[in-house]
């Protein structure tokens, strides 16, 4: 008997689909170099305190400014992540007084005393 398998044809949409990453990256680099091309006037940007000065076109120096002001959102983020968890860290538990109300925790021997379960098994002896 013949080979029973038949090859599927191939599918535009399904390779897109395989390939969505790389086709979006392209697609990324090609409207961020479009931008470049399309703001071509000379600037020159002076940092602060005589740190140096840049010239270049209009297009790079906003594409760099977005770039630092995403890690500098990215740096503090994670800072203040960091601040809050080690604010809220776990404190030692205070005994809890009879004013308080009971406590929704068991005693740490329930196991023991409950008469709840099996009786007399004989894998508990």
């Amino acid at each position: 008997m013949a080979y029973g398998y038949k090859r599927r044809k191939p599918s535009l949409i399904l390779n897109f689909w395989i390939y969505r990453r790389l086709i979006g990256t392209a697609v990324l680099l090609g409207l961020m170099l479009w931008f470049i091309w399309a703001n071509d006037a000379k600037v020159t940007v002076a940092f602060p305190f005589g740190l140096g000065q840049l010239s270049s076109t209009t297009g790079v120096v906003i594409l760099l400014s977005a770039l630092v002001g995403s890690l500098a959102t990215i740096l503090i983020t994670g800072l203040v992540f960091a601040l809050k968890k080690l604010r809220s860290s776990p404190t030692p538990a205070e005994p809890r007084t009879p004013a308080e109300g009971p406590s929704d925790v068991p005693p740490p021997d329930y196991a023991a005393k409950t008469t709840e379960g099996f009786t007399n098994a004989r894998w508990s002896n």
